[in-house]
């Protein structure tokens, strides 16, 4: 969704805030339906991660704090669908805080516990930011290729699992006499 997005917007490009073509329209429901299917991937990934006990409440925490900070993303970008305007822009920068702080801890417990390859938590980590950063400097639209590619690779990650439950990592345990 966040590659059809971008095309939509080299197509016809989208300016925020403004709705006069079905383009405009199209563009705001593809982002909020990409940003909602992030949601599903983060609760997933919080699913196979929190039978691990090195996971813990830390990874529980960055899984809360990424999809509350996702969630504020997504009501944002319905709402400016609906309205057509830029009125929630501190929320939307709450929100994309929110996705940062969150992002690197959910990533770090995912580089920790091992459940998922290591590149799914070093992709958590840096592909908010980079994404930014590339938005900001190359192109508008380049932060929503980052997040197609990110997710993707994640919800890939997440399938691949499917149906397997995350291990506990072993403790050590005293003989049974």
């Amino acid at each position: 969704m966040f590659a059809l997005s971008t095309i939509l917007n080299l197509v016809a490009p989208h300016r925020w805030g403004v709705f006069d073509s079905f383009n405009d329209y199209l563009f705001e429901v593809t982002l909020v339906v990409g940003f909602a299917l992030t949601l599903v991937a983060i609760a997933g990934l919080h699913a196979l991660h929190s039978g691990n006990g090195r996971y813990g409440p830390l990874g529980a925490a960055g899984a809360l704090i990424t999809f509350v900070g996702y969630s504020l993303i997504v009501v944002v970008t319905a709402v400016i669908a609906m309205v057509g305007d830029e009125a929630l822009h501190d929320v939307r920068v709450t929100g994309g805080l929110a996705v940062l702080v969150g992002s690197v801890l959910l990533g770090a417990m995912i580089l920790r516990t091992q459940v998922l390859p290591w590149w799914c938590g070093v992709l958590l980590i840096v592909g908010f930011p980079v994404g930014g950063f590339l938005d900001g400097v190359v192109a508008v639209g380049s932060e929503a290729i980052v997040f197609g590619i990110v997710w993707g690779l994640i919800g890939h990650a997440l399938l691949s699992v499917r149906g397997t439950v995350a291990k506990p990592v072993a403790t050590k345990s005293s003989p049974v006499s």
